[in-house]
């Protein structure tokens, strides 16, 4: 159906997009600004917290397969590589206009192709502006890290077709995902309900309500969240999330969508996440108040 896939972005999840289809079996090019982030790139997929060599030592696939596996992905700086792949996948940073100005160079590109944005939050239909055939551009919206999580948030725009939504939905489908779908809305589904929950958890640290470790293991155990709302952020990037909350206030004007002013601050002091996916990060939430993250508590205590 897809057989080779255009990705244009290879920061991270750019590059945890690229490592699943390559562990499907499909043919990726990767595009970025620069050869020293596509190398960074290869990098985190290689050796990352959530890379190939883990699967090695932990005897999910042998090192042969890792190398056969890192083979299927091709890096290069320029666009015009992409000719001749089946769909395209949009991760670059969340800029309304930076996504705009790189689908017209790819729709430049690859033409009839289907088109498909990463965005978690900016709206599909005023990306599609940008495509020559609006009808093929979708959002196709994977969670961190995307080689583990199941579910993708695939966003129909006014003017996406149907028939694209449902072809990329099988494709999803048959690699092993559990797509669903949403209509074009700010943050659609996922990220309207995450950001919101974050930001009431970032608002009890900023009042000194609870720790970040207690907060996470009361709504890992209270309510069955596989990982918490604080170390979610950390894991997403925290200057991520305040894009993504800056868009939200943006694209709303609604000031419940108002960056918390701890994450703003955080952000300023060189705190942009879990250094372990962040690489320059001086560390996330968990990291500024010296505390060990409640997913490795829980692991120790048996419950995870």
């Amino acid at each position: 159906m897809f057989e080779k896939v255009g990705i244009v972005g290879f920061g991270l999840m750019g590059t945890q997009i690229a490592q699943f289809l390559a562990q499907n079996g499909i043919e990726v090019v990767a595009v970025d600004v620069s050869e020293e982030k596509l190398k960074q790139g290869m990098e985190v997929i290689r050796s990352g917290r959530f890379g190939l060599q883990r699967l090695v030592e932990r005897g999910k696939i042998t090192a042969e397969q890792a190398e056969e596996i890192a083979s299927r992905i091709k890096t290069t700086t320029r666009y015009e590589d992409l000719e001749g792949v089946d769909l395209v996948i949009e991760a670059v940073f969340e800029d309304v206009e930076l996504k705009k100005k790189v689908l017209a160079r790819v729709s430049e590109i690859v033409g009839d192709v289907v088109i498909g944005s990463n965005t978690s939050s900016i709206s599909i239909t005023k990306l599609g502006s940008a495509v020559k055939n609006p009808e093929k551009f979708l959002g196709i919206h994977f969670f961190n890290p995307a080689q583990i999580q199941k579910l993708v948030e695939l966003v129909k725009g006014l003017l996406t077709s149907d028939e694209v939504v449902a072809k990329v939905r099988e494709w999803l489908s048959k690699l092993g995902k559990v797509p669903v779908v949403v209509k074009d809305s700010p943050g659609f589904a996922t990220t309207r309900l995450g950001l919101i929950l974050g930001k009431e958890a970032m608002l009890m640290l900023q009042e000194g309500i609870a720790t970040p470790q207690d907060i996470d293991i009361a709504m890992m155990l209270g309510y069955g969240f596989a990982m918490g709302p604080i170390e979610t952020g950390d894991l997403v990037g925290l200057d991520t999330r305040l894009r993504i909350y800056e868009a939200m206030y943006e694209m709303t004007k609604d000031p419940k969508w108002a960056p918390p002013k701890l994450l703003v601050q955080l952000v300023d002091a060189g705190y942009l996440g879990d250094p372990s996916v962040k690489p320059g990060s001086k560390g996330g939430v968990y990291e500024y108040y010296g505390q060990e993250r409640a997913t490795q508590v829980l692991k120790r205590l048996g419950l995870r």
